[in-house]
């Protein structure tokens, strides 16, 4: 059972950790994305890109690998989870959706006040039990403490590059969209917030689940999201009716249902006969359940470009 609740929490840090800014700094490196980039053909060889992004930056970038970039200059729209860097009046549109089911609210208060004393960006914020438990997963990951012994920068992350690339190009597109993502975490807070608050008061968890991730892809580990995600459908399978309802629940909203939409937004693009690139978070590729089974089971080719 713990097992699966770290693996369903880094799910979550993962995703709300997303929108940092891109950076230029001395020391930038060409990454090598290749691994996580797939070429999807139909059966008349028509084909757009299926690429796994990382949210959480790493090192700074100075370009990614040759294989990507040609990916991406041919591409007739660059397609991203979600805008990067959305309008002041977007922002403050959506900050709405950051007080439903608030820790206050919940009666979580106690358990915030716990994760105060742990993490120095919650010290002397009493004031965030306003807002619902992603908010603070997000501000968690964020923590000096975090971002430093899990080797994170706040700037440089992979989709950060290939949204200001597209920016260049001016032919971005979202897959999902901020307010879509925000309404989802909102329906889910509800439910999980204590389980997820109970899981970042383990800060040594959080440190060591967030380092693994990144280690994995930055190392082009594609085989680790492989095990991932099949260990937690497993682990699902494994759980009392009770817990598993729940859990399942939970997985499909933020996970399956996901797939399977940027699953057809890919098939989509290839029956309106484009070459588009479609960057989604790594985890959504991989497994049982994953897009890329889910593309194949549909009849497509999908060949990775590494």
């Amino acid at each position: 059972m713990k097992k699966l609740v770290k693996l369903i929490i880094v799910l979550v840090l993962v995703m709300v950790s997303g929108c940092t800014t891109q950076k230029k700094e001395e020391n930038a490196r060409v990454i090598d994305t290749s691994m996580f980039l797939y070429k999807v053909s139909n059966k008349e060889g028509k084909y757009s890109y299926l690429f796994g992004t990382c949210h959480p930056g790493r090192y700074p970038i100075k370009s990614l690998d040759k294989v990507t970039e040609k990916a991406l200059d041919e591409s007739n729209s660059i397609y991203l989870e979600c805008d990067m860097n959305p309008s002041p009046q977007k922002i403050e549109e959506y900050a709405k959706y950051n007080t439903y089911n608030s820790i206050r609210d919940l009666g979580f208060e106690d358990k915030y006040e716990n994760l105060m004393k742990q993490y120095k960006s919650l010290k002397g914020k009493p004031g965030y039990a306003f807002y619902n438990v992603f908010v603070i997963s997000s501000l968690v990951i964020s923590d000096p403490e975090v971002l430093n012994k899990a080797n994170i920068s706040k700037f440089n992350a992979i989709d950060n590059y290939i949204y200001d690339y597209a920016q260049k190009k001016k032919n971005f597109k979202e897959v999902e969209g901020i307010e879509f993502q925000m309404k989802l975490l909102t329906e889910l807070s509800g439910d999980y917030s204590e389980t997820i608050l109970d899981s970042l008061a383990n800060k040594e968890m959080v440190i060591k689940n967030a380092k693994e991730d990144l280690d994995a892809y930055y190392g082009g580990n594609t085989q680790y999201y492989e095990d991932e995600q099949n260990l937690l459908l497993n682990q699902l399978e494994q759980l009392n009716d009770s817990d598993k309802e729940k859990y399942e629940k939970y997985w499909d909203i933020l996970a399956y249902n996901r797939n399977i939409h940027m699953k057809d937004t890919l098939a989509d693009s290839i029956h309106n006969n484009k070459h588009d690139f479609i960057g989604v978070g790594c985890k959504h590729l991989y497994g049982k359940k994953g897009i890329i089974q889910l593309l194949k089971d549909d009849g497509y080719l999908v060949e990775c470009m590494k």
